[in-house]
């Protein structure tokens, strides 16, 4: 099954999922009681989520009213995933997504991805890479399944990008954890009484960069990001630096 109509099918069950009691009439009190698997699949990955956390619920994405007690009023709004007018129609969702997570939307709208969406109905959305529920992030080993979809030499699309792209996300996680032993650096010198300050500087600039390299990967300017992630490599060794003079300066 492609990933565009994996989408789909997933979007199908979209209006279905359920979420925790609020009103008299809320969306769990209705839905709990239809006995379909993939129904309680989709909620226990959104139970499961940072979205589910953060309160987001059924009709912050898919509209209607779970305080109303009839089902007409309670799914007044909600359209089913596959008419252009749902809020999670597969063109509609980088928007839908974008209400709260607006960084990510705009790097993402000035994407070949987003335009092609946009243009001819096809291509990557947010659910592509993080699911729908469940907010997942993809691993390097997973981007030759969903990105090699297009970027293939059968298809002559952009070949090597996929092989690109898993390097640069290596290196990103390379350099998560090159700020993360940094971090514990710090903190130890700290415990020693040490002058850190300087080194706080540049590892507050690396882990800035190092976020801002996470929003640009939404955009897939590959290039951009390496010269950042280098950016964050050499901050990351000025810290370790000075955390070195302050070692020597207390001997």
């Amino acid at each position: 099954m492609t990933v565009l109509r994996y989408c789909l099918f997933l979007f199908m069950f979209f209006p279905l999922c359920v979420v925790p009691a609020f009103g008299s009439g809320s969306c769990i009190l209705c839905h709990e009681a239809i006995n379909r698997p993939s129904m309680k699949e989709l909620h226990a990955e959104w139970n499961d989520s940072i979205h589910s956390r953060m309160g987001v619920t059924c009709e912050n994405c898919h509209g209607g009213d779970p305080e109303k007690e009839s089902k007409d009023a309670a799914h007044r709004g909600v359209y089913d995933s596959m008419d252009p007018k749902s809020t999670v129609y597969y063109t509609n969702i980088p928007r839908l997504c974008g209400r709260c997570h607006k960084h990510e939307f705009l790097e993402f709208k000035t994407s070949a991805h987003y335009e092609t969406l946009m243009t001819k109905g096809v291509g990557p959305n947010c659910v592509t890479c993080h699911d729908a529920m469940s907010t997942k992030t993809l691993r390097p080993e997973q981007l030759e399944l969903f990105c090699g979809m297009c970027h293939n030499a059968r298809m002559s699309s952009f070949p090597d990008i996929v092989s690109q792209a898993r390097e640069i996300l290596l290196k990103m996680e390379g350099t998560s954890r090159k700020v993360a032993r940094t971090e514990a650096s710090l903190q130890s010198a700290r415990e020693k009484g040490r002058t850190v300050r300087k080194a706080e500087g540049f590892l507050k600039l690396a882990k800035h960069e190092l976020f801002a390299c996470r929003q640009d990967w939404h955009a897939f300017k590959l290039g951009r990001i390496k010269k950042r992630l280098d950016g964050v490599d050499t901050l990351i060794l000025d810290g370790l630096e000075s955390l070195r003079a302050a070692e020597e300066e207390a001997k």
